[in-house]
């Protein structure tokens, strides 16, 4: 009796390890597969919300820059409303809207005159644009509304720009030029958008309280050593002397700034810029055959300096707690995710196995009570 009784028991406790084994294994790989999903960054949702001044048809275009100051994410089209999935960070998010009556700016108007006679005069219709931005921290799902305001009567601020060396040495005759960041397509006779610096290395703009991308250039001629050599060359037969001599050189220098309101002035130092090589031709023999001599370029280590802002890309920026603004958050909708459906499958499939091992447990209980 005593041996018909054991292997049934060795038997039924062989399967409950096993099943149990299974459903650890099974729930140990749920929890890496959790683990493993949340080490990506997450996408918030943000969505934005353009709240116009005037009413009117517009086009609106808005643009997110992350503090890197690359643009990250755009939006084009007839509606003010528009979704971005961005990562935790801070973002400068700019708005426009335009307008325009009709393609052509000269538009007929019938004018009826004393005489009954009806005139056709041409007048022009001005474009109608408007312009906002806010400088969110986004640490979840957010909501933003943008207020915009038209472009051309927005309050004007004077901005100060400074531009030096690297050894703190004023940039006289630098070139220095600002636009609104995002801003596309406004303009107005009082501002002031580019110019040189003086002696002290300053210039002045006047441009719109807005987030201003402000850039500064200058090119040094620089006279190389007048070494000349000739070297007589014979190419089929045919012979000439080819003069190498060094030319006259140029250095550009540049650099860049991004003005965030309350911010209202800004010092830029210039940096060495990479230059591209260009062929110098010369020729002093017989007949007419043109020979380059020499190939000019300058090098810029990495620690000179930077290259030129790029199609795209504004100055990075670290804003205070009084720039930012203030979105509300919006209620996070539970998303569910791929590790969400992970779960419930090997919850399933842990369930299945369970029941399974529960039912083969009652069965072998049944054939064991058996006569």
């Amino acid at each position: 009796m005593m041996k018909d009784w054991l292997p049934h028991r060795i038997a039924k406790r062989g399967a409950s390890t096993a099943m149990t084994i299974l459903l650890v294994g099974l729930f140990v790989s749920a929890a890496v597969l959790v683990v493993s999903a949340g080490a990506s960054a997450p996408l918030n949702s943000v969505q934005v919300t353009v709240q116009t001044t005037a009413n009117l048809p517009f086009q609106y275009t808005l643009t997110a820059y992350n503090s890197s100051g690359y643009q990250v994410a755009a939006f084009g089209g007839n509606y003010p409303e528009a979704a971005f999935g961005l990562p935790s960070g801070v973002y400068l998010i700019t708005a426009s809207a335009y307008y325009q009556q009709s393609y052509c700016n000269l538009c007929p108007v019938g004018l009826k005159s004393t005489s009954g006679t009806t005139s056709t005069p041409i007048r022009y219709v001005n474009p109608v644009s408007e312009y906002g931005y806010a400088v969110v921290k986004l640490t979840g799902p957010t909501q933003l509304t943008i207020t915009t305001s038209n472009s051309t009567s927005a309050s004007l601020v004077s901005i100060p720009v400074h531009v030096q060396f690297v050894n703190g040495t004023a940039a006289v005759g630098a070139y220095v030029s600002g636009y609104v960041v995002g801003d596309n397509y406004a303009y107005s006779s009082q501002w002031v958008t580019y110019g040189q610096t003086g002696s002290d290395g300053s210039f002045t703009l006047v441009l719109p309280n807005a987030p201003v991308q402000v850039s500064a250039s200058l090119s040094v001629p620089i006279q190389l050593p007048q070494n000349v050599s000739v070297i007589p060359i014979e190419i089929g037969g045919q012979k000439t002397n080819v003069t190498v001599t060094w030319q006259p050189n140029y250095i550009s220098l540049y650099g860049q700034a991004l003005i965030l309101p309350p911010q209202s002035s800004a010092s830029i130092t210039l940096t060495i810029q990479q230059s591209i090589p260009y062929p110098i031709y010369a020729n002093s023999g017989q007949g007419s055959v043109a020979v380059t001599t020499i190939m000019s370029t300058t090098t810029a280590g990495v620690q000179q300096g930077s290259a030129p802002a790029q199609s795209g890309r504004i100055a990075p920026f670290s804003p205070s707690a009084s720039q930012l603004s203030s979105p509300s958050q919006a209620a996070s909708g539970g998303s569910f995710g791929t590790a969400g459906y992970l779960i419930v499958g090997i919850g399933a499939v842990a369930l299945v196995f369970a029941a399974g091992a529960v039912t083969l447990s009652r069965r072998k209980r049944v054939e064991s009570a058996r006569p």
